[in-house]
């Protein structure tokens, strides 16, 4: 008769969603490098789907950075953008994070997690049939990613938010979840 342990159940299943957090944030450095160096925009749809295991509470993912959150007992700490005038960068919790603003088009707000859900569900996983306009409208919308005078970046709206959102991610996995 095997004799288990459930609270060495629990602490094993603990370590393993800890180095998946690991594992994910090394995903999306390798995703971002081979996507800027390369310019290789065929992994945004990896990228958005890791992305969207990360953070996603409902539906499709798994919300593995809330889960470690509880498991842990700790709140993860994101670097965000004031919405207030000058900019200036504040420190957030998961949640403000992945639902703050990151742009509008046409008057239709659009928060970190509907940037990644729209992308990993039109693009990743599967294909979606009916294609958010939404997605085709920011697809035209090509802002700098850092300075393109010298590096030459230039990435339609999703790809360049959606590589901002995995660097912020992999950082705070890096530096918080030990």
């Amino acid at each position: 008769m095997k004799n288990t342990n459930p609270h060495k159940t629990h602490v094993v299943g603990i370590i393993e969603r800890i180095q998946e957090a690991k594992d994910g944030a090394n995903n999306l450095r390798i995703f971002i490098e081979v996507i800027m160096t390369h310019h290789n925009e065929s992994l945004i749809k990896p990228l958005s789907v890791e992305l969207r295991k990360l953070l996603s509470p409902h539906g499709l993912g798994n919300d593995l950075l809330s889960r470690l959150e509880k498991e842990l007992n700790v709140d993860l700490v994101f670097p965000d953008r004031t919405k207030k005038l000058p900019p200036a960068m504040e420190s957030v919790g998961l949640d403000t994070y992945r639902n703050n603003l990151i742009f509008a088009i046409g008057g239709r707000p659009v928060t970190r997690l509907d940037l990644i859900r729209m992308i990993a569900n039109e693009k990743g996983a599967h294909t979606d049939n009916l294609v958010d306009q939404m997605h085709t409208i920011s697809q035209q919308v090509i802002p700098p990613l850092g300075n393109p005078a010298k590096d030459g970046l230039l990435f339609e709206q999703n790809t360049t938010y959606l590589l901002t959102i995995a660097k912020t991610v992999a950082s705070v996995i890096e530096t918080q979840i030990k």
